[in-house]
């Protein structure tokens, strides 16, 4: 069964270029999306009193009523698009009030800026959470640059971790044909293996297991080719995305890596630190909401 995004919680805290990470997904309704719900979260601070604890609730309608204002603008771009919207504006933590609202409304997708608290909300999620920054810069080559994010699911790189968690990410991908028509899938080898007396075996296994993502891909249309690569795997990961003209990576945590950090692993993890991708964190398995977001 293919997983499905109809429904995507955008939380956006206004930064330059947040419109555009949010038209970028405007794509996906050729494959489902069908809402969009704009969400924003009024940090606490910014409109309490520290030295008794109070509330100032002239401070915090005005934040409000201007989050609100924006918001209905893009809707109209939204619906332009022919995808109904809804707006959440709410006072409290911006990394609590963005996931429960994403389980809330039983988001199937949750995108969200690249920012200090991008793994908290993403850690904290059980659905894909998708990791945007429209402008990125980065490094490469000794060269500082910086990367446009726009034709995000133009070319997606499928990282491919544990069987079971690449399973979901890529009945995820698979859904997404439509708005995807090219992938690459690939596959790190680790360091130790290299040394390994069946590096071989390894080496042949884990193609012939590219190659069989890339045939279930190019079912529904996605044109799909596999890459086998050795070294450090979230350098090599970006370095693959770079040179194959990639537009996006995803990412799934692999059963021992859910863990140990639950519920992304360090790759995931130095993905969403380093890359200037947009990465789409699949978790696996797919965690049930914390306690503390009931």
């Amino acid at each position: 069964m293919q997983e499905k995004i109809q429904k995507i919680l955008f939380a956006s805290h206004f930064r330059e270029m947040a419109y555009n990470s949010l038209e970028a997904l405007f794509v996906l309704k050729k494959t489902g999306l069908n809402l969009i719900v704009l969400c924003h979260i009024i940090p606490r601070e910014e409109v309490g009193f520290v030295p008794f604890g109070g509330y100032l609730k002239k401070e915090a309608d005005e934040l409000k009523e201007e989050a609100l204002i924006k918001f209905e603008d893009w809707q109209k771009a939204i619906n332009r698009a022919g995808i109904e919207s809804r707006i959440v504006i709410e006072v409290g933590d911006p990394a609590h009030g963005v996931a429960r609202t994403a389980h809330k409304e039983k988001a199937d997708m949750l995108a969200i800026g690249k920012g200090p608290l991008s793994l908290d909300i993403a850690t904290r999620c059980r659905m894909p959470v998708l990791i945007q920054a429209y402008m990125a810069p980065f490094q490469a080559g000794g060269e500082r640059a910086v990367r446009e994010n726009r034709l995000i699911f133009d070319k997606p790189l499928l990282a491919a971790g544990s069987p079971q968690a690449s399973r979901r990410a890529l009945l995820l991908l698979e859904s997404l044909a439509g708005a995807v028509e090219k992938a690459a899938v690939a596959h790190v080898i680790d360091k130790k293996a290299l040394s390994s007396p069946e590096i071989e075996k390894i080496k042949k296994d884990e193609t012939l297991r590219l190659e069989g993502y890339c045939d279930v891909l190019q079912k529904p249309g996605i044109a799909a080719e596999p890459h086998l690569l050795a070294g450090n795997p979230a350098e090599e990961l970006i370095n693959e995305a770079r040179a194959s003209a990639c537009s996006m990576i995803i990412a799934a945590s692999s059963d021992r890596e859910g863990q140990e950090d639950a519920p992304f692993g360090s790759v995931a993890r130095k993905l969403c630190e380093i890359s200037e991708f947009p990465v789409l964190l699949v978790p696996f398995p797919p965690l049930p909401p914390t306690e503390d977001l009931d």
